[in-house]
């Protein structure tokens, strides 16, 4: 077998101009070889003849079991393949139903929306755990990210619970200052209690919200983040352009810190990949959202409860004290992510920022008073008496 170096050479000063003869007597080689050297358009190399496998004549009784079972496994397949003679190793089954059953993959398509007709929703968790109240904390974003402008909200937590869920909407919605027609989630528990392939059962109190704001409501495909491709953009553009070097003391000061990079910066950006003025298609897509309802959405958590002798109610690892009046009556205690309140009758009595430092006592307890000193002991005054003149005394006795 000739080399690459004598192809190339052939080749060169055939497109000098030399005729093939001379070309052979130049190089030492063949007229023929020429030819072939001349006609291949690739170097020669050498190719190895397949030794063929002892699976190759049992490659149809593979075949009818992949079609009668498309998930049959390598192990399980070796074994009915035994049965025909084979005694090859496992690997070599596994590599060729490899080459008989490909892999599904769904291909992508870019989708187009109109202005207010998506808004898609995800939980994300922050990559650092600042120190707030004393101790390490996750936090927790609910954001929202709208597809046609590529503009962004985010509602910050302590916890993934169905109320932050149910607050992140509300706020999401008045901050747009309207609903958008359909909504889009991945497969949050907060979202699609139960789902049986297409068969999707909602979570009953988001149902009572898509409701209050009638809305659409879409559930991705298990496994498929790229339905929702704007708010995973949304989350990484927050961990990366707003999350570092964040200094606060609590989650209202958080609130604030992202409120202003989020009118100032996120929003008014140009797209990266439309390139167009963000804050120019909000503002296009405010003007077609649906409006608010009237009343706000209650999204706060509520549960009966006794009030004890103390009258301090237990949340979240706090004490919250209901007046003593109620005690040993039954009294709704509601909360949401900044304030805990007591409601009696219909009515609240009594009401409180909300503590994330457990163990603490709102408001705090009396303190047992000091037992009482000893008084000091009594000074006893002694008069001053003079005692009487000797000469008087002898006087007297006379």
């Amino acid at each position: 077998m000739r080399s690459a170096l004598e192809w190339a050479q052939v080749r060169t000063l055939a497109a000098d101009g030399l005729s093939r003869r001379e070309i052979a007597c130049r190089l030492g080689i063949n007229r023929r070889t020429v030819a072939r050297m001349l006609a291949s358009e690739e170097p020669p190399r050498y190719r190895r003849t397949p030794a063929g496998s002892q699976l190759d004549p049992l490659v149809p009784v593979l075949r009818r079991l992949v079609e009668e079972w498309p998930q049959i496994k390598a192990p399980r397949a070796t074994e009915v393949l035994r049965g025909y003679g084979y005694a090859g190793s496992v690997d070599v089954v596994r590599r060729r139903l490899r080459e008989l059953r490909p892999p599904l993959v769904r291909p992508a398509q870019r989708t187009g929306y109109r202005p207010g007709q998506v808004l898609q929703l995800d939980w994300a968790e922050m990559p650092t755990r600042p120190k707030v109240a004393g101790r390490e904390r996750r936090v927790y974003a609910l954001l929202a990210s709208l597809p046609y402008s590529g503009a962004q909200t985010a509602f910050f937590s302590f916890e993934m619970t169905i109320e932050s869920f149910l607050e992140g909407h509300a706020r999401a919605f008045e901050w747009l200052e309207g609903v958008p027609r359909e909504c889009v989630y991945d497969n949050l528990r907060s979202v699609v209690a139960r789902r049986d392939q297409d068969e999707v059962v909602w979570n009953q109190r988001f149902l009572h919200l898509r409701g209050h704001y009638a809305f659409h409501a879409h559930a991705c495909t298990p496994r498929t983040p790229r339905e929702k491709g704007s708010v995973e953009a949304a989350v990484r553009y927050l961990k990366t352009g707003f999350w570092p070097a964040r200094r606060f003391g609590s989650l209202g000061e958080l609130d604030s810190q992202y409120a202003d990079w989020r009118d100032e910066a996120c929003n008014r950006r140009r797209h990266a990949s439309g390139r167009f003025l963000v804050s120019e298609r909000l503002e296009e897509e405010r003007r077609t959202l649906r409006p608010l309802p009237p009343e706000r959405f209650d999204w706060s958590a509520a549960r009966i409860v006794r009030v004890p002798a103390d009258g301090y109610l237990r949340h979240g690892g706090c004490f919250y004290r209901a007046p003593a009046s109620l005690v040993q009556q039954r009294v709704e205690l509601r909360s949401n992510r900044d304030e805990v309140w007591i409601r009696a009758h219909g009515i609240t009595v009594a009401s409180y920022r909300r503590s994330y430092e457990p163990g603490t006592w709102l408001p705090a307890p009396v303190m047992r008073a000091e037992p009482p000193t000893a008084p000091p002991p009594a000074t006893l005054v002694v008069p001053d008496v003079a005692p009487p003149e000797l000469a008087d005394y002898a006087e007297l006795c006379a």
